[in-house]
């Protein structure tokens, strides 16, 4: 699989260690496997504070909070489909802002921050690939989706 995995750690509130940014990009290669996409693609994910997160959620949601991850889908693909991809061309999944300090915040549920990140770079994928979670069903299957592919790490 040839895909290109761009993080920007443009948060200073918690430490990111070299392990943790593998186990995130190693989390957005088991999403496309699960997701049986083979194609060329590029994801972008940016590491960011609270207040950024915040800003982001105001800006393109209308929703002055703070929030764990944004997802925001290029367009360029559509789960299912079949893109028509010229040579050495990868199609742009799109752009993923996750809030560091949150995750670490989030991490009481039993497991550590690196998971809690991996956690939330799964969820963002499955958006950026079109799924979403508005009815109990779509929740359903797309935490059965991130669960799976969360699993993929100890196999």
């Amino acid at each position: 699989m040839n895909t290109r995995t761009y993080i920007d750690n443009a948060q200073t509130d918690r430490p990111v260690s070299s392990k943790t940014l593998a186990g995130i990009r190693r989390t957005v290669i088991n999403s496309l496997k699960y997701m049986n996409i083979t194609f060329p693609c590029e994801i972008s994910i940016k590491l960011v504070s609270p207040e950024e997160i915040r800003e982001l959620n105001r800006d393109f949601r209308g929703i002055d909070e703070e929030t764990d991850v944004l997802s925001f889908p290029s367009g360029e693909y559509t789960y299912g489909s079949i893109p028509q991809i010229k040579h050495n061309e990868r199609i742009f999944l799109g752009d993923m802002a996750i809030c560091v300090e949150i995750a670490y915040r989030q991490s009481y549920r039993g497991h550590s921050p690196r998971m809690e990140l991996e956690l939330l770079t799964a969820h963002s994928m499955l958006h950026l690939l079109g799924f979403d979670h508005i009815t109990k069903r779509e929740e359903k299957a797309m935490f059965e989706k991130q669960d799976a592919i969360l699993n993929m790490r100890d196999a």
